[in-house]
Formats: C-alpha cells, structure tokens, sequence
C-alpha cells in the first residue's frame, strides 16, 4: 500500500478515536515528502533514520517524530501494509551508545540533606 494512504487511514483511525492528531498530521506529510511516492514497504531503514535525525544534533524532537512514526509503523504492521518497524531498529542502536547514570549510595545521601544554617 502506498505510504499517504496509509498515512490517511492511520489518521481516519486516530480521529475516529477522538484524538485531533494535527500536529502529527503535519509530521506525517513531512516524512511522505521526504520518502517520496512509494510503498511502505519500499520505505529503507536508513531513510527512516535520517528522517528522524534531521539536520541537527539529538533533541526532544527526535523522541517525537519516533514516538509519531512508531504508532504509524505499529497501525501498518496489524493491517498487513509493512513487514517491520524501521523505527525500532533504529532506537534500539540509539539505546546501546547510552549508559545508565550511576550514583553511589553514600553520595546520594548528600543531596537530600539539607546543609544546616
């Protein structure tokens, strides 16, 4: 199936919901243009990932157009349309560069108490 028309029946869907989805309507037709009039299955991982990239560094607005197209791609996969999520790849390689923040324990007991005056 082509990507708008997919992209126009995840929206049906959304709105049928309840949910007014008009930013997301407005991401949806960025990433149609950007992947140009094709399937979605015809849709590359590393068009995705550029897609979510941008032009700048990571931001809050990574975690969006993913959360955005992650729904899209979830909707596609239980109709049939697509095979796969292009997003999760993505986000899992994005997850592995990350490590956890530690504190130790005895200094994490410092910045709950309050210094006395």
């Amino acid at each position: 199936m082509m990507l708008t028309n997919v992209v126009d029946a995840y929206l049906a869907k959304q709105r049928s919901l309840g949910a007014r989805f008009e930013s997301a309507e407005v991401l949806f037709r960025r990433f149609c243009r950007a992947m140009g009039n094709r399937d979605i299955g015809e849709v590359t991982p590393e068009a995705v990932a550029e897609f979510l990239q941008g032009k700048g560094s990571l931001s809050a607005t990574w975690m969006l157009r993913y959360r955005v197209l992650s729904g899209l791609y979830r909707f596609a996969i239980s109709r049939g349309y697509a095979a796969s999520s292009h997003c999760r790849q993505h986000f899992q390689s994005c997850r592995r560069n990350k490590r956890p923040m530690f504190i130790p324990r005895k200094n994490c007991a410092a910045c709950w108490t309050r210094p006395r005056s």
